[in-house]
């Protein structure tokens, strides 16, 4: 009796015990014996298709090219809060800007109301830079995880055109050896 041969994604290639066992397609391929071939001359076929298409594309599909790696975003900058002490925290721009108003403020007889504006002004403008900085990090991360996002669906596709491009050569091939093929 003859039977369907069923080559698909888990069946290994392999010379086990000195026997051929059928190579794995990336999709289920279905080839029927129609000139009476022996278990042992289907397995032959089968392994010699399966180079014979693997040299004809120039893919393997039990060994795909490996996809890029994935995109990994920085870690976020640590914030220093309203009262932090480090770089560009609030209250260093009000330092700063407390000891250039006082400055200021001096020339003109009030060194404490030139210190209290430079305060307010700085902690200000640098609360409007932190903003825009903030605003521009994550504009990136954004980017590159799109990146990252097109570049899958590239592999992807590249992927799927391949072992396309597989199984119609060993279709080919196992049809040219008398088996009917789906």
């Amino acid at each position: 009796m003859k039977a369907w041969i069923v080559l698909g994604v888990g069946v290994s290639l392999g010379l086990a015990g000195g026997t051929l066992a059928p190579p794995a397609a990336a999709q289920t391929v279905y080839a029927y014996p129609t000139a009476g071939q022996s278990p042992e001359q289907q397995q032959r076929d089968q392994f010699d298709c399966y180079n014979w298409s693997v040299q004809q594309t120039g893919f393997d599909p039990q060994r795909p090219p490996p996809p890029q790696a994935a995109y990994t975003p920085p870690p976020p900058q640590q914030s220093s809060g309203i009262f932090g002490v480090g770089q560009g925290a609030p209250i260093n721009d009000a330092a700063k800007g407390a000891a250039g108003g006082a400055i200021i403020g001096a020339f003109s007889g009030n060194a404490g109301k030139g210190a209290a504006i430079g305060a307010v002004t700085t902690t200000l403008f640098g609360g409007i830079r932190r903003s825009n900085q903030r605003s521009q990090e994550e504009a990136w991360r954004q980017q590159q995880y799109q990146q990252q996002q097109y570049q899958q669906q590239s592999y992807q596709q590249q992927l799927q055109a391949q072992t396309q491009n597989y199984n119609r050569a060993y279709t080919a091939c196992m049809s040219g050896r008398q088996y009917h093929v789906q």
